[in-house]
């Protein structure tokens, strides 16, 4: 809902969240008897086909990341007991320390910053298939209460997504889902190794909300489809957090004059194929002001195309190539104004405005897909 103070956001009302419950289910009954304005759209969600579209050679590749996932996010690989023993280190060590541990493991960008409780989950909302009879159960309350956040990110091959929505696009998300899934892990483990608690926040198991949390650590920015802008490889990221109690530095906020460009480009808006993404303005949304987005016909898209979308991730002047202004000089971006906003969005929109699926080739090892694809308009 809109217009209402901060709170704390429970993950059951997140979209994907909702299509894992079942009608005829006490989770179903309690959830939709708290929210029964979604209920007929949500019916609607539930009778469309699974994401897996096209080959089913290709879609069980998909299949092998995604059980690899759903292992490395049980509650005992997430989190555990610290180890009874602390190895004592001043923050400035332990934070060189944990940054090149991660990158070693093959992260590209490590980034620490605080813990905002208001970015913890208020209650359990997905258990993304896993079968854990031990585990909490949907709806449970999460309590994280560790004060420190370290976002691990992965960029994404760019040249694969210039093909979003087609079907390889799952393969390149996923694959870095599950390299961070990895490392994330590790890297939690070894935090608990040195006497701290810590929890990996993974692709198939969250309590905290990621975008939020990678701002505040120096990421990057908040891009107007809702997705983090980050300085070093635009929207062609995905991230994991480790959050823990262990003493660390914290990098500074990112200023990327992201938001003076935001509001005058819209390209990501004009090429969504769903349409979810806003033209218009911000509006303040559960006490923060950030651009509506329509999550419901974004997720939509995903199962009729079979795939994670990604083209607004890969049509945003950020992620392609620094932008034409940002050639001719640093960033005049970051102060703002009139001028340079327009001239900036007038420029990327001459330069990057047709987004075309079908000119990236598909690859050899990937079968023929359904060219669902080709249902949607782009650029518009």
């Amino acid at each position: 809902m809109e217009n209402e103070t901060r709170r704390r956001y429970d993950e059951r009302d997140n979209v994907q969240g909702r299509l894992e419950l079942r009608p005829d289910t006490s989770a179903w009954d309690a959830y939709y008897a708290a929210h029964p304005d979604l209920i007929e759209k949500d019916m609607k969600n539930q009778g469309l086909h699974d994401i897996p579209v096209g080959h089913p050679a290709d879609n069980l590749a998909a299949e092998a990341l995604l059980h690899m996932q759903r292992s490395l996010g049980s509650e005992n690989m997430v989190d555990g007991p610290p180890a009874p023993e602390k190895i004592i280190m001043t923050p400035e060590r332990a934070t060189e320390k944990i940054k090149g541990w991660a990158t070693y493991l093959g992260v590209d960008v490590v980034r620490i910053g605080p813990l905002d409780p208001m970015n913890v989950y208020s209650h359990k909302g997905r258990t993304y298939g896993r079968d854990e009879p031990l585990g909490p159960e949907v709806g449970t309350p999460i309590t994280l209460d560790q004060k420190h956040a370290i976002v691990l990110v992965n960029a994404l091959d760019t040249e694969l997504l210039k093909g979003a929505p087609k079907k390889q696009v799952m393969y390149v998300i996923h694959r870095a889902y599950f390299q961070l899934a990895t490392v994330a892990v590790a890297v939690a483990q070894y935090i608990r190794n040195l006497g701290y608690p810590a929890r990996a926040h993974i692709m198939r198991n969250y309590q905290v909300i990621i975008p939020p949390i990678a701002i505040d650590a120096g990421v990057g920015e908040l891009g107007r489809n809702g997705i983090v802008i980050s300085k070093e490889y635009g929207e062609a990221i995905k991230m994991a957090v480790v959050t823990t109690d262990l003493p660390l530095i914290h990098d500074p906020k990112a200023n990327m004059g992201v938001d003076n460009l935001c509001k005058k480009c819209t390209i990501c808006a004009r090429n969504c194929p769903a349409g979810a993404i806003n033209h218009g303005g911000k509006k303040v949304i559960r006490g923060v002001e950030r651009y509506p987005f329509n999550a419901e016909a974004c997720f939509n898209t995903w199962k009729t195309t079979g795939t994670d979308c990604g083209v607004c991730m890969i049509t945003c002047p950020l992620t392609r190539e620094k932008t034409m202004l940002e050639t001719i000089n640093a960033n005049p971006l970051q102060a703002g104004g009139e001028l340079p906003e327009e001239l900036a969005a007038q420029i990327e929109r001459m330069r990057l405005e047709g987004h075309d699926p079908g000119a990236q080739p598909q690859y050899h090892w990937i079968e023929e897909q359904p060219p669902v694809w080709k249902d949607f308009r782009y650029g518009r």
